[in-house]
């Protein structure tokens, strides 16, 4: 079992060290106060391989639950497209086709025959989830 300060296993898991200290009161990961070089120090257990916190694994569930397939304009009518990506600041959807959204609009429960062709074969080729 690998044990790093707080500063690098925020590094090696990708998150804050606040978050990571907030973890470690919630339970969701090990640590204890170690001897060091500078005095005591809290050391953290890193978790197994693929291990999320809560706030990353409720986004994976939600991410989950959404298709990426969605309409390019209010009236929800025409094809829909699989979204690539989104802007920052503002919803300005890219999909896979190269087409640039205003906004979103969620597709669900769509049939197979709304879809943008361009977007299903990019996402065929890429073997992303088609649902």
């Amino acid at each position: 079992m690998e044990k790093l300060s707080i500063q690098d296993a925020s590094y090696r898991l990708n998150l804050s060290q606040a978050d990571i200290r907030e973890c470690i009161r919630n339970g969701e990961l090990k640590a204890s106060r170690e001897a060091g070089p500078a005095g005591r120090r809290w050391m953290v257990e890193l978790p197994e391989d693929g291990w999320l916190d809560s706030f990353r694994a409720s986004l994976n569930d939600l991410s989950d639950s959404i298709t990426p397939w969605w309409w390019p304009t209010a009236a929800m009518s025409g094809e829909v497209h699989y979204v690539e990506d989104m802007g920052i600041e503002e919803i300005e959807p890219l999909y896979l086709c190269g087409l640039r959204g205003e906004n979103v609009w969620d597709a669900k429960g769509h049939t197979e025959a709304d879809r943008c062709p361009k977007c299903l074969d990019v996402a065929k080729e890429r073997e992303l989830p088609l649902w």
